[in-house]
């Protein structure tokens, strides 16, 4: 069942339910025992209902379902992509609302709002009007400054802001046309006025490409400059000594490596590696241990937090701690004592982990390797450690196989290099290959992730008779069956082979496996993975659908991840002995908020990554308006074709307005454009050539035309 499911179990059974009931009466209708997982993913899931005000706590523990005073005006957060507007609400009967453009008041994207709901037909999608704005999403906004003859004005950059604000003379700041700036949010009450904003300040001149990287810094609000007190504070520490701390495992003497790409510089995780006499590995992962520096509520650990993560853009690095830490201290460097955690695993031929345990360590890296290094090793079995490194592949690809064949899916994503120059144009792009060196350190992660995340349940059961102890889990809900349901019926005009209504991780791997040497490969791959939830930080045990784990944590990457961090400092605590009931209490609220926190700085850095991967791929086209390249469907949509080109891999859209030949309809089941008059079929992998017609800085966008084949 997933929680979706779980929670519309939960409404409709309090719907039915004349009288109050007990969690316990839930419990028995729905068959969940109460020493069982699903047990405390219940309770926490009615937490969540209850913090929602979907459902009400009454006296003698017991809940009833919330009776909303009006149901026609709904609060909920505007949503808005390529036109179409949506708002998400918490009310079980209207999840989603359509809007129509004429009724979007003055709700810009990301907003909260309150809706009128429209009369609903039996089996329609509810649609309805923005009443109010509760709260902007975004006080400040980044553009370009233009003026019309008459106004000056902001064009945002965010293609989701679909208004302009005008700016006043008076709160121009010495801006001037076609400056790139940052403006404060001033008003807009009237949606047939202008909304109006003063500028802030002058990032450049737009259309630069240094410029336009600093405005998706300034778009997505990160921060990349550390207070000094931070700074004061990470330089305060000092690299460990010769002595061996007390309380730690030492491992000085051990054979460990570090595998990491040639330009990095924050070696978080290494690698060690025995052969036991009965024939099993002991695998040893050993992660940076960042906790040991940066202290619970610390200056560090408050910029830490509120950074969440470290983000990666195209043209630099925002690091989630200050690089005295991330790149020295912390930094599992060759010939230099570091303190670290270690995971230690006994592994059978087979794959499975028999046997595991979890020390404080303080270790010596004794060589770094870069990627490309362990596969000329492991291709042709020389090397320095060859021996050691050729069981690390071989341990890793028994591991890999046991991993797909009990359910993780194989998803074929790209990810970009580029290289720019000193001006930060890209003069080359890569795509960033799976190869068996790292695919031998991703597999070893894994499992130090998956057998830390058991560690927990395991210390749990020795102080509890029964629950878990809070945590903060990587959890991978079950897909949204909606959306699950429109693939299936995708997939049924393509391939005789069929999915059950729910599928397992193991029969959608087994789906992907069907068309694996088929041209339509990329297609299922990209309807798939959309039907997918989003993996996500939680207090409660989901689960990890995609991986196919039971249970999962973030542990190996504590320099870049604060999750990582929070499951080092739980490990530490938990390992001593039981915290009292007051700690736990603490710990508890503390996991949830921080992992909705992260969850939210993780999508945000997301997002920041893919718009400064799309800039790059705009900068390159810029060079090449007019030129006709062959490309791929990437993307079909109502109004138009996404249509990724070869060689530089940007993508472009090609509007349903361009295409003249025929009028063409979308066929939203079949994720095609069809000609009404010569059926023509534009679809995912349907292969064209096309124009590149025009470029968009500001928005990062590239226009195509159709290229008929006899026209070149």
């Amino acid at each position: 069942m997933t929680r979706q499911e779980l929670i519309q179990e939960i409404l409709d059974l309090l719907r039915e339910e004349t009288y109050p009931v007990r969690i316990s009466d839930i419990s028995k209708i729905l068959r969940i025992k109460s020493d069982s997982n699903e047990y405390f993913i219940l309770k926490d899931t009615i937490d969540d209902l209850i913090e929602k005000q979907l459902i009400e706590k009454l006296p003698r523990r017991r809940i009833a379902l919330k009776k909303f005073q009006d149901e026609s005006t709904i609060k909920g957060i505007f949503k808005l992509y390529h036109g179409k507007a949506i708002v998400e609400t918490e009310n079980p009967n209207f999840a989603k609302i359509n809007i129509k453009e004429r009724f979007y008041n003055t709700a810009l994207d990301g907003d909260t709002v309150t809706v009128q709901l429209h009369a609903v037909k039996k089996g329609k999608k509810p649609k309805g009007e923005v009443l109010q704005v509760i709260n902007r999403s975004k006080t400040e906004i980044v553009g370009t400054l233009d003026n019309n003859g008459y106004f000056y004005f902001l064009v945002p950059d965010d293609p989701n802001y679909y208004v302009d604000f005008l700016i006043p003379d008076k709160k121009l700041n010495k801006a001037k046309v076609g400056d790139k700036v940052k403006a404060k949010f001033l008003k807009w009450s009237d949606p047939t006025i202008s909304p109006t904003a003063e500028i802030s300040e002058v990032i450049g001149k737009a259309g630069i490409p240094v410029v336009e990287y600093d405005s998706i810094i300034k778009e997505f609000e990160i921060v990349e400059e550390f207070p000094d007190d931070v700074i004061r504070e990470a330089k305060k520490y000092k690299a460990p000594g010769k002595r061996k701390p007390a309380g730690r495992l030492d491992l000085r003497d051990e054979l460990i490596i570090t595998i990491d790409p040639v330009d990095a510089k924050d070696f978080d995780d290494a690698l060690s590696l025995k052969m036991l006499e009965n024939g099993n590995y002991w695998l040893g992962v050993h992660i940076a241990d960042v906790s040991h520096y940066v202290e619970e509520n610390s200056g560090l650990d408050i910029e830490a937090r509120f950074r969440g993560n470290s983000i990666y853009l195209v043209d630099r690095v925002v690091p989630m701690l200050p690089e005295e830490l991330s790149n020295e201290i912390c930094s599992l460097k060759p010939n230099e004592p570091r303190m670290a955690f270690s995971c230690f695993m006994e592994i059978t031929p087979k794959g499975a982990v028999k046997n595991y345990e979890v020390h404080e360590s303080i270790i010596i890296s004794k060589r770094r390797y870069n990627y490309d290094e362990v596969l000329e090793i492991i291709e042709t079995g020389i090397g320095d450690n060859a021996d050691f490194i050729l069981e690390l592949y071989k341990l890793s690809d028994i591991l890999r196989k046991k991993r797909y064949r009990e359910g993780s899916i194989n998803f074929d994503t790209r990810e970009y290099k580029f290289v720019l120059d000193e001006n930060k144009y890209p003069v080359e792009v890569k795509v960033r290959q799976t190869t068996k060196s790292t695919a031998l350190v991703e597999e070893c992660m894994l499992i130090a992730n998956r057998t830390v995340a058991n560690y927990f349940t395991k210390l749990a059961s020795k102080y509890l008779k029964a629950g878990n102890l809070p945590t903060l889990y990587r959890v991978h809900e079950e897909p949204d069956p909606k959306k699950l349901t429109d693939a299936i019926e995708f997939f049924r005009t393509m391939t005789e082979f069929s999915l059950k209504k729910q599928p397992s991780s193991k029969d959608i791997n087994k789906l992907l496996q069907s068309f694996e040497n088929l041209p339509e490969k990329p297609i299922v791959h990209q309807v798939l993975i959309r039907s997918m939830a989003k993996a996500a930080y939680s207090p409660t045990n989901f689960g990890h659908y995609g991986l196919g784990f039971n249970e999962y944590v973030h542990f190996t990457s504590p320099i870049r991840r604060y999750p990582d961090l929070i499951v080092h400092r739980l490990l530490k605590e938990y390992m001593k002995a039981l915290p009292d009931t007051s700690r736990l209490n603490y710990l508890k609220v503390f996991c949830r908020d921080a992992g909705k926190h992260c969850s939210e700085t993780e999508r945000t850095a997301m997002d920041a990554e893919r718009a400064s991967v799309k800039l790059t791929h705009s900068v390159m086209a810029s060079g090449l308006v007019g030129e006709i390249f062959e490309g791929t469907i990437s993307g079909v949509t109502s109004f138009g074709l996404f249509v990724q080109l070869d060689g530089n891999y940007a993508e472009g859209l090609l509007h349903i307005r361009d295409l003249n030949d025929d009028y063409y309809v979308f066929d939203e089941a079949k994720f095609r454009l069809v000609g009404r008059k010569h059926k023509k079929i534009f679809g995912f992998g349907t292969r064209l050539k096309v124009k590149i017609i025009k470029v968009n800085l500001d928005k990062r966008t590239i226009d195509l035309a159709y290229i008929e084949q006899n026209e070149h």
